[in-house]
């Protein structure tokens, strides 16, 4: 998901701070407050900003960054306001509070993405959690109401979809590239592709000893949840 750059008014070659990210804590702090922030990729920073900031309800809400180059307290007054001396810092100026993520996969933004059955209380689900709940995985590109993405098993069967989105359901192709893949449903009757029953496939033909095709795939993504992309980026084309 692609968010604004991080306006810099001063030093626009300094780029260390990040630009989108949930606050964790503010504390108002002698030089400053002090906003601990969590990056989408679990990095933790804390960065200072104008004490105002610390004024604001943003605990816990996804905010966006502006920074400004400012006078603060120097460090080395060890908390004496008195010692008459700063430190030119990038201060954050302004956090506005982005819009909570949308509800329906229709509704997302053009990018990459990836869904899953389970559930994490970490903000960043690594794979070593997937391989320990298992469950199923949907990693898509989306470009307008257009998906191109693979739906597979962890540590399992997978098999690529393409096609439009209405909601939360994805109407269209499937292709399955896998030594000994078998035709699940040559006729009109839709059959669930696995177990877990988010997908369901017929008019499915045999191109090859490792290739099915389904001409009808249903995939319902009702009840799987937004993580974090991971490092695998979803295909162009099945």
């Amino acid at each position: 998901m692609a968010f604004s750059a991080v306006l810099f008014l001063v030093e626009p070659a300094r780029s260390a701070q990040p630009a989108v990210g949930t606050v964790q804590s503010l504390v108002a702090g002698d030089r400053a407050c002090y906003v601990e922030i969590l990056t989408a990729d679990g990095r933790r920073t804390t960065e200072l900003a104008s004490f105002d900031i610390c004024e604001q309800k943003l605990v816990g809400k996804r905010v966006q960054f502006t920074y400004k180059s400012g006078k603060v307290l120097a460090a080395s007054c060890e908390g004496d306001v008195d010692c008459g001396k700063s430190d030119t810092v990038m201060l954050i100026i302004e956090a506005k509070v982005l819009a909570e993520r949308p509800r329906r996969i229709q509704d997302l933004p053009d990018g990459n993405y990836r869904y899953w059955n389970g559930r994490s209380n970490q903000p960043i689900v690594s794979n070593d959690e997937l391989l320990e709940q298992g469950g199923v995985t949907f990693t898509f590109r989306k470009r307008g109401s257009n998906i191109t993405g693979v739906f597979g098993y962890i540590d399992g069967e997978a098999i690529c979809v393409k096609g439009e989105v209405n909601g939360n359901t994805v109407t269209g192709t499937s292709v399955q590239n896998l030594s000994g893949a078998t035709v699940i449903s040559q006729g009109k009757t839709f059959k669930n592709f696995g177990p877990s029953g988010f997908m369901q496939v017929r008019r499915g033909r045999q191109l090859s000893r490792t290739i099915v095709l389904y001409s009808s795939t249903l995939l319902n993504l009702n009840d799987m949840n937004w993580i974090n992309a991971g490092s695998r980026v979803p295909p162009r084309n099945c």
